[in-house]
């Protein structure tokens, strides 16, 4: 019963992860992997249908052997086109050649007869079949097709990183350990040139927890995740090593029982099997061994020992992702463990007072976090050479602080980081995890990589200035801003005192002064108000206007007695959604500019309009008037200004508060005889409008 509970929820559970493989991706590569897991699913209820309907088992079996024949297809297809960058289209002629034979295994089912495949003589008590010839070849390509398609999993894998690891990791992980369970359970058809089916439980419940790993990555991290697997994949996956050193293992002990007439305890099988994998799995994770291959793999079988393009290339990608100064240095440190099989590196940059270099990164086993002070032999040795710093080596006079700090990181080798022969920084290369004498090809791409990574750095270091030169601006220009309508506002109130020189007296001037004097007070503390929400940009408050009532409001309020100021309006009222502070500070600004400009002997002229579907106000005056070369270059912009007093600031306040919304201002000008400013602003809609 037990083991029919486990079938059941294996099966149950195959199937979940078939069906969201196929409506999460609906590819080819999503439709194939769910058939695989469809077909384990299937022949999960057909096993354990053999069993527990044995006088049946026969029709059951030969069913399940059908669809294991599809397997190897299925699996190897999936495992090429699993979360990889156009898979199809890389695909060698050698894959395309192992992918073809597969299609053998259910050609044979047709071909053979199945008594060739296995027989059982007493089925209902042993639960075990015997492989005939036919049946232990197919069982045993089976199994070879699992390794390859377990290969190419972990290959994906562990080309991954950051997000995209994070995102396959349980499928990942599911899927090889459903691969690792049925090279198990078919190995034992090399051991013993049978199917043992009471191991069918084990097999249900690895199953189970590989299917709810897959099961929870799909609802919680099913994100598309696309993977190029480099041309290291020989480094990268030794499960095909691995797992072959375990078969042949396995058939060597199966050959010595024959030879030796030696009796095997089942149970003892499985506990070395699992043993072995555990052993599997210690050396797939062991970063030391695989760092060993990898020497001897380049020792032995490369002219070269780097890819300098690849290695280059690939940090160029990984530096391109990085989004702060940060992502850069853990990116160049992460660089130089993988490509020297290091166990620590740290970085070293120039402070800002260019005197020592401080730890930016130092890697947490290093345990050291001491400052370098900036040497002029050190300085000297690394522009003028462009060498790495060898410790073991000394072939320069060292201070007495260069050597604590090289005995203090346990440094083996100093890179350089060398920009425009400023050596802004250095890699400090510390423990290896395997042993290895560094060459000349080492040392070429550490300059290399070098070189990159300072160019990065200076990058990120002069955006971050230029981030906080641009908010310094951000605050200035604002602050102008603030400045300019401050200096409007105290010129109201200076007029305001030199008309009470003369109009003091007048009840009703003092009542108009209060009122002035009180307006004004509130606009500063509006002012004020807004230093406060510094560098936020407010939304504009409109709502109807008489763009005509504003303007002869305003000018009434800023004017000067005896001063010739004429007000026009033409044509009909004009009403426009404004935000009435804003355009008032237009006006103001405008009204003022040209006050200055005729400087007590001149006229100004204020007129309103509509003119197609735009209502405009226009102030000019008949002052000094301004250049066609000022209009054209420099008119409009900040700080920019003709008068003696003035900070250039509010016509480019105007311009920037009519844009808004969305008008414009133009300026017409004669010199030595006019200058007039015209502001257009859209129309309000006739039915907003109500009298």
């Amino acid at each position: 019963m037990f083991g029919i509970i486990l079938s059941i929820a294996a099966a149950l559970l195959l199937l979940a992860f078939s069906l969201l493989s196929i409506s999460r991706k609906r590819t080819i590569a999503g439709s194939i992997l769910s058939l695989s897991v469809f077909l384990l699913a299937v022949i999960e209820i057909l096993n354990q249908l053999s069993l527990n309907l044995a006088s049946d088992y026969f029709i059951y079996k030969k069913i399940a052997l059908f669809l294991e024949s599809f397997l190897p297809v299925t699996l190897l297809i999936s495992s090429i086109s699993y979360a990889r960058q156009k898979p199809f289209k890389t695909v060698s002629i050698i894959w395309g050649f192992i992918i073809a034979s597969a299609m053998c295994f259910p050609a044979g089912i047709f071909f053979f007869d199945i008594d060739s495949f296995f027989y059982s003589p007493d089925f209902q008590t042993e639960k075990i079949l015997f492989l005939g010839d036919v049946g232990y070849w197919f069982y045993l390509g089976i199994m070879l097709y699992c390794i390859l398609a377990l290969m190419n999993f972990e290959a994906t894998f562990s080309s991954t990183s950051g997000i995209d690891r994070w995102r396959i990791k349980f499928e990942a992980l599911g899927i090889m350990s459903i691969l690792s369970v049925l090279i198990f359970y078919y190995s034992q058809g090399l051991l013993y040139r049978t199917i043992n089916m009471n191991l069918l439980p084990i097999r249900s419940g690895v199953f189970i927890v590989a299917s709810l790993l897959a099961v929870y990555s799909k609802i919680f991290r099913e994100k598309e995740s696309r993977v190029v697997v480099s041309r290291y994949i020989l480094y990268r996956s030794l499960s095909l090593l691995v797992v072959g050193v375990y078969l042949i293992t396995l058939g060597l002990i199966g050959q010595g029982m024959k030879y030796f007439d030696v009796s095997f305890s089942k149970h003892l099988t499985v506990f070395l099997a699992f043993v072995g994998g555990i052993l599997v799995l210690l050396v797939l994770l062991s970063d030391t061994l695989r760092r060993h291959i990898r020497v001897f793999i380049s020792k032995h079988f490369y002219k070269s020992k780097h890819d300098y393009r690849e290695e280059w290339l690939k940090f160029t990608d990984r530096l391109a992702t990085c989004r702060t100064f940060a992502d850069v240095q853990e990116a160049t440190l992460t660089t130089f463990r993988e490509i020297f099989g290091l166990k620590v590196a740290s970085l070293y940059l120039l402070d800002s007072k260019k005197e020592r270099y401080l730890p930016v990164s130092p890697h947490p086993e290093s345990g050291n976090s001491l400052a370098l002070e900036k040497s002029a032999g050190l300085i000297s040795y690394f522009r003028e050479r462009g060498r790495v710093f060898d410790t073991s080596n000394y072939d320069y006079v060292v201070t007495e602080d260069e050597d604590s700090f090289v005995k203090a990181n346990k440094a083996v080798l100093i890179v350089p980081l060398i920009f425009n022969k400023n050596v802004e920084g250095f890699v400090v290369l510390g423990w290896q995890l395997a042993s290895e004498r560094f060459n000349y090809e080492d040392y070429d791409l550490m300059k290399v990589l070098a070189r990159q990574a300072a160019l990065s750095i200076i990058n990120f270091r002069l955006s971050e200035e230029l981030a906080e030169a641009r908010e310094v601006a951000a605050l200035g220009r604002i602050s102008s801003f603030i400045i300019h309508d401050l200096k409007n506002l105290t010129y109201a109130l200076s007029l305001t005192l030199d008309n009470a020189e003369d109009y003091i007296g007048d009840p009703e001037f003092q009542k108009d002064m209060v009122d002035s004097v009180r307006i004004t007070l509130s606009k500063m503390k509006n002012l004020i108000q807004k230093l406060k929400s510094i560098p936020e940009k407010h939304a504009l408050n409109t709502k109807l206007t008489d763009i005509q009532l504003l303007t002869q409001k305003t000018a009434r309020e800023i004017g000067k007695p005896g001063q010739d100021v004429n007000i026009v309006h033409n044509e009909s009222r004009a009403f426009s959604m404004i935000d009435e502070e804003e355009i008032r500070k237009v006006i103001i600004n405008l009204i003022i500019n040209a006050f200055d400009a005729i400087d007590g002997n001149g006229a100004v002229k204020i007129e309103t309009g509509i003119d197609g579907d735009a209502g405009y106000i226009r102030v000019s005056d008949n002052g000094p008037g301004m250049t066609e070369d000022f209009i054209n270059e420099h008119l409009f912009k900040p700080f920019r200004t003709t008068k003696d007093k003035g900070l250039g600031i509010g016509l480019y306040q105007c311009k920037q508060i009519i844009e808004a919304h969305g008008g414009k201002i133009l300026a017409e000008s004669r010199p030595g005889v006019m200058t007039a400013f015209t502001v257009y602003l859209p129309l309000a809609d006739a039915s907003d409008i109500t009298f």
